[in-house]
C-alpha cells in the first residue's frame, strides 16, 4: 500500500509539473501570437507609410515637372535658339540638287526621282489618316502639341520604375520631332532635358504649321520597317502598290506596325502572323469605337484580316543613279547638314535630296 501510495504521489507531482509546463507553453505562443500580430500592424502601417510617402514623392514630382515644363518652353520659346524651328526646318525639299566638285564642275544632279517617296496629304486614303490618328493620337485635332493627361500619366511611369523607363505618351506632333530632330536621349536628366526640348517644339511646330501639314510631314518621316521611311514606300514595301489604293485592313496594318516595325515584318524568318492579325484587329476596333469607320465595315476588315493578308514585297522607287563619286560627296553634304542642323540622317537626307 505504500508504494502504491509513493508512486501515486509521484504521478500527481508529474502531472503537476506537466500542466504547469503546458500551461507556460501556451502563455509563451499566446505572447508570440500577440508579437507577430503587432508586428504586422507596424508592417502595414510601415506599407502604407511607404504608399503615402511614394504619393507624396509623384505629387511634388509633377508639380516639379509641370514647372520646369513650363519654364522649359518658355525659355526654349522666348530665349533658346537652339531650340528653336523655323518654317524651313518643316519643308520637305521640292527642287533639285546639284553636285559640284571642288573646281566647280557640275557632277550629278538629283533630279527628283527620290521625290516619289513622297506623297501629298490629298492623296491619303481617309482611313489611312484616321488609322493613324486614331491609334498614335486619338486627340491630335485638339491638342496644341502635347497631350496633358498622357503626358503625366508617363511621367508617373518613369517616375515609379526610377528613370528605367522611357516617358513614352508622346503626340503625333511630338513623334515629328523625334524624326526630324537627332535627339534621342531617354534616360536620366538628359532624358527629361531632351523631353522638355521636345514639348517646346512641338508647341512651335504647332503655332507655324496647320494640322495638315503636320500630320503630311509625319506620314511621309515614318519609320516603316527594314530601311524603309513614310508611308508611300511602307505601301510599296508590303503590298507592291501606291498608299492611295490600300483597303481598310492594309490601312490598319501599315498604322499599326508603327510602334515597333520590325516586329510585325512578314518576310522576316520568325512568323509573326499572328501578332500582325492581333495588332491591326486593335487598330480596326480603335476606329470603330472612335467612329472612323462602322461597326460593319469593321467586321468586314477583320475577316480579312483573320483570313490573312496577301503580303508581296513590291520594289520602291530606287532613287537617283550617280556614280560612286557623284553618291559618296552627296552622302558627306548629307552628314554636314545633319550635324549643323541636328537633324536625323534620314531627315537631312529627305531635304538634301
Amino acid at each position: 500500500m505504500g508504494k502504491k501510495k509513493k508512486k501515486n504521489n509521484k504521478r500527481k507531482i508529474e502531472d503537476t509539473k506537466k500542466i504547469k509546463i503546458n500551461k507556460a507553453t501556451t502563455k509563451q505562443l499566446e505572447e508570440a501570437e500577440e508579437k507577430s500580430k503587432k508586428k504586422n500592424k507596424k508592417e502595414k502601417k510601415k506599407k502604407k507609410r511607404s504608399k503615402i510617402k511614394l504619393f507624396i514623392k509623384i505629387f511634388f514630382a509633377l508639380i516639379l515637372l509641370a514647372v520646369i515644363v513650363g519654364a522649359g518652353i518658355i525659355a526654349g520659346i522666348l530665349f533658346s535658339d537652339d531650340w528653336t524651328i523655323t518654317k524651313e526646318d518643316l519643308t520637305l525639299n521640292q527642287i533639285s540638287t546639284t553636285i559640284y566638285d571642288k573646281d566647280g564642275n557640275e557632277i550629278a544632279t538629283v533630279s527628283g526621282d527620290e521625290k516619289r517617296r513622297l506623297v501629298r496629304l490629298d492623296d491619303v486614303p481617309e482611313n489611312l489618316k484616321d488609322a493613324f490618328i486614331s491609334i498614335e493620337d486619338e486627340t491630335f485635332e485638339k491638342h496644341h502639341g502635347i497631350n496633358l493627361k498622357r503626358t503625366i500619366g508617363a511621367t508617373v511611369t518613369y517616375i515609379l520604375h526610377r528613370g528605367g523607363s522611357s516617358y513614352g505618351g508622346s503626340t503625333i506632333t511630338q513623334q515629328l520631332i523625334k524624326n526630324l530632330k537627332n535627339d534621342k536621349e531617354n534616360s536620366g536628366l538628359e532624358g527629361i532635358k531632351r523631353k522638355i526640348r521636345e514639348i517646346s517644339r512641338a508647341y512651335q511646330v504647332e503655332r507655324l504649321l496647320s494640322k495638315d501639314q503636320i500630320l503630311e510631314l509625319y506620314l511621309n518621316l515614318i519609320f516603316m520597317g527594314g530601311d524603309v521611311y513614310g508611308i508611300e514606300l511602307g505601301s510599296q514595301y508590303y503590298f507592291a502598290k501606291s498608299c492611295t489604293e490600300l483597303d481598310l485592313a492594309e490601312c490598319a496594318f501599315l498604322a499599326g506596325i508603327n510602334n515597333a516595325p520590325n516586329m510585325y515584318n512578314p518576310y522576316g524568318e520568325t512568323d509573326n502572323t499572328e501578332l500582325i492579325k492581333r495588332r491591326t484587329k486593335i487598330v480596326l476596333g480603335k476606329m470603330k469605337e472612335l467612329g472612323k469607320i462602322t461597326p460593319e465595315e469593321c467586321d468586314e476588315a477583320v475577316a480579312k484580316v483573320d483570313a490573312g493578308f496577301e503580303f508581296k514585297k513590291g520594289t520602291p522607287a530606287s532613287g537617283n543613279t550617280m556614280s560612286y563619286l557623284a553618291r559618296a560627296a552627296l552622302n558627306q553634304v548629307i552628314k554636314q547638314y545633319a550635324e549643323e542642323k541636328e537633324l536625323t540622317w534620314q531627315y537631312a537626307k529627305t531635304k538634301v535630296e
